[in-house]
């Protein structure tokens, strides 16, 4: 009977240190996920910026393009 209780206790202490190594586990994969959310959120913001300032850049560009110094086409006619 004692070896009995004894058999159980050894093995509800395994269990119990097994317990705790995998909440220490899932404890340091939660900080890796959240510290990674974190990154590729900084990282999505700074894309998004990025894209931003290319767009409006691609944008002066192009307009720069078509508002350029006019030519007059008067024509020089004379008068008949």
């Amino acid at each position: 009977m004692e070896a009995a209780s004894a058999d159980i206790h050894g093995t509800l202490a395994r269990i119990s240190s097994y317990q705790v190594y995998f909440r220490h586990r899932e404890a340091a994969g939660r900080a890796f996920a959240e510290s990674l959310t974190n990154h590729v959120l900084l990282w999505s913001i700074g894309e998004t910026v990025a894209v931003l300032v290319v767009g409006l850049g691609q944008v002066m560009v192009l307009r720069s393009f078509f508002s350029g110094p006019r030519l007059s086409t008067k024509s020089n006619s004379v008068a008949t």
